[in-house]
């Protein structure tokens, strides 16, 4: 096994890449230089993670070029924001009827009863009347339609609002498993 440490000209190298002690101030300069270029621009963390490493090693550098380009003021001011604008809420609608607007949510991790770990939630916004169910820790989203259809359904019929925070367990696949339980067919949008 070939060695990893060498020294040239005073300099100590490992594995053919310049050693940098713990000196902040030298690491910042590195980094900056090779992640913020006048020419190139700013290359992001990535690129950066990549590029540092041909020629400089310290230890732990990963990790310490992920938090300084994460605290870099360049990349926290020109970043594209990838969600949608902001804008003002809109408060919902009074439902004309109970059970036609629903509210969802999952309380988990919770100790185990019965072979359950979770609970679904359902709430009528119009009453404020509840639902809670017990779910399995592994439950999956054919499990969540099932159980809506059979507590829910059964008792309130279909409704016609679901305010949810898109949990991946009440995404539009429970939605498809239940209209295909109901036998009823057309496309889900978000809104």
């Amino acid at each position: 096994m070939p060695n990893k440490w060498m020294e040239r000209e005073g300099l100590l190298y490992y594995q053919n890449r310049f050693f940098i002690r713990e000196a902040q101030s030298l690491q910042a300069e590195i980094a900056q230089g090779c992640h913020a270029s006048l020419v190139a621009g700013d290359f992001g963390q990535e690129k950066t993670i990549e590029i540092v490493p041909r020629d400089y090693y310290w230890k732990g550098l990963g990790d310490w070029i992920r938090d300084y380009v994460r605290s870099s003021d360049e990349c926290q001011h020109s970043k594209f924001p990838w969600h949608a604008k902001y804008r003002l809420l809109e408060p919902l609608g009074i439902p004309y009827a109970t059970w036609t607007s629903l509210s969802t949510d999952f309380i988990i991790q919770l100790p185990e009863s019965q072979g359950k770990t979770q609970i679904m939630v359902v709430v009528a916004w119009f009453t404020k009347m509840a639902h809670f169910m017990g779910l399995h820790d592994n439950a999956t989203r054919g499990d969540v339609a099932d159980t809506f259809f059979r507590e829910v359904w059964k008792l309130h019929g279909l409704p016609t609002e679901i305010i949810s925070d898109m949990d991946a367990k009440f995404s539009c696949e429970v939605w498809e498993s239940l209209c295909k339980m109901l036998g009823v067919k057309g496309r889900m949008s978000r809104a």
